[in-house]
């Protein structure tokens, strides 16, 4: 009987996670496509477009970056595989936002969560991005290198 009562707990608590997760994706989904409708990733886009290029990235990795940065892994995970899909982005800047992302993301959630243990802020932020353009470019650097090579 135990194992019917954890069963389905295990199955109302998973639906509800889902629904929380939909209530706060679709909203975000949506006004990304009203963004993309009425040219306001060019915009965006047109903003950081030499960081873009510093980190050799293209000008379509602009939305999953911003996405990554502010709202997070799991955002910009679905906005970097909804951009692979419809063939924005090929595997090498995939790899590069991923390795972006997985040092500066979340930064807004991040910062003000360790903030309010006594860490500042500016520093926070400043360091992950710094770090994670430098990181990123040497990555770039790296893959470019070694993939244009021949091997005899």
């Amino acid at each position: 009987m135990d194992i019917i009562i954890l069963l389905y707990e295990t199955i109302v608590s998973t639906l509800v996670s889902m629904g929380k997760i939909a209530l706060i994706l679709v909203p975000v989904l949506i006004m990304i496509e009203l963004a993309r409708h009425f040219k306001i990733i060019e915009l965006l886009t047109g903003k950081i477009k030499g960081l873009l290029k510093f980190i050799s990235l293209p000008e379509e990795a602009a939305l999953p970056l911003f996405a990554g940065i502010f709202f997070g892994i799991v955002l910009g995970s679905a906005l970097i595989i909804e951009y692979s899909r419809e063939g924005f982005l090929q595997k090498r800047d995939l790899l590069l936002i991923g390795i972006f992302l997985s040092i500066s993301h979340s930064v807004i959630e991040d910062t003000f969560l360790f903030s309010v243990f006594g860490a500042n802020p500016v520093i926070m932020i400043t360091t992950r991005t710094i770090l994670a353009v430098i990181i990123t470019r040497g990555a770039a650097y790296i893959f470019d290198h070694f993939s244009n090579k021949k091997v005899a």
